[in-house]
């Protein structure tokens, strides 16, 4: 898929136009009223609001739903017909529930052998979301190495996320861009529970998903990471993120130095 970066649509607008996208692509899914369900904690009510129009679905009821889903209501073809609206109150952080259960119940839904269309609106969504979360600025609920941490339930491939996060790094981004990204990058170094030198310790921030660990552990360790933080650390010498930002560029050339010196050392005899 192409970089949204080198798109000159705003990564707002990208992702209404992918949120529409979506619900065109799972729209014609029909609701089954004969369901399985658990009448003990799923009411003719909570039956018939399911059944409403996806878009419209209120944040509560959906997330009681993905919560309940495999267990006491629904099966994966009642959760793929409700994924799009799911998908866009996560994007929104307006889910009330932890989005690695999301993610989790999405890979038990078997989303990545959905239909063609619908995976591939998936994965289009997906990527608009995170460009407009790395170009927006890092708030609790907002920072882009938890985003992955959860997206590492559901995905097996962060690659294509890891290359956007360089584009969005580089300084021919528009400034608001660039410095979010920026800031993104600086709390995975200096905020999170990575220890630069430890580069193992980048499996804490990755529980129970060490190839997603590794992936960013050598995303991290690649030159271009290092050169566009340090132009970073250039470019926003003047601004209220400098000192971070230098604080950043010295974990990270710490933790580059502790990989290079991991690399040459030998390995152990058997």
């Amino acid at each position: 898929m192409p970089s949204f970066a080198a798109d000159p649509v705003h990564p707002t607008e990208a992702l209404r136009v992918a949120t529409d996208n979506l619900y065109s692509a799972f729209g014609k899914l029909p609701f089954d009223p004969s369901m399985a369900h658990e009448p003990a904690s799923v009411t003719n009510d909570d039956l018939e609001l399911l059944g409403q129009n996806v878009r419209t679905l209120p944040p509560a009821l959906v997330a009681r739903f993905v919560l309940k889903a495999g267990t006491t209501w629904g099966g994966p073809d009642d959760f793929r017909r409700i994924a799009p609206r799911a998908l866009e109150l996560a994007a929104d952080q307006q889910l009330p529930i932890d989005r690695g259960l999301l993610w989790a119940k999405m890979r038990w839904a078997g989303w990545t052998e959905w239909p063609t269309q619908q995976n591939v609106t998936v994965r289009v969504f997906l990527r608009c979301e995170w460009a407009r979360l790395l170009r927006s600025s890092p708030r609790p609920t907002h920072v882009a190495h938890r985003w992955l941490r959860y997206a590492a339930d559901g995905l097996d491939d962060l690659a294509p996320y890891l290359s956007e996060w360089h584009v969005a790094l580089d300084p021919s981004s528009p400034a608001p861009f660039h410095r979010a990204a920026t800031g993104h990058l600086v709390l995975l170094l200096v905020n999170s529970p990575l220890r630069p030198d430890l580069p193992s310790t980048i499996g804490d921030v990755f529980p129970a998903h060490p190839d997603a660990a590794e992936q960013v552990k050598e995303w991290l360790a690649d030159p271009t990471t290092s050169e566009l933080l340090d132009r970073a650390r250039i470019l926003l010498a003047d601004t209220s993120d400098a000192r971070r930002v230098g604080v950043a560029v010295d974990r990270l050339f710490r933790f580059t130095t502790a990989m290079r010196r991991h690399r040459a050392s030998p390995s152990p005899t058997p």
